[in-house]
């Protein structure tokens, strides 16, 4: 199991999670307005895709911070 050495790991669910639910309630918004639900199901696999997108920016980052870490030392 892999260490979280940075503590980033609930920093990086939680702005994932906020960054989708802002896409999902802009596709439920449209919607809600136009009755089109292929808009919908694109909001909603841009939301899925933005989630997986903020955790990998995150794995970047703590690979970056370990490798500070190692150049200090």
């Amino acid at each position: 199991m892999q260490q979280d050495k940075h503590k980033t790991k609930r920093l990086a669910n939680i702005v994932a999670v906020v960054f989708s639910a802002v896409i999902a309630a802009l596709g439920i918004a449209g919607y809600q307005r136009t009755e089109d639900p292929l808009q919908l199901l694109l909001f909603l696999g841009l939301a899925c895709l933005g989630y997986l997108i903020v955790l990998l920016l995150f794995k970047g980052i703590n690979k970056m911070l370990d490798s500070l870490d190692e150049s200090g030392k």
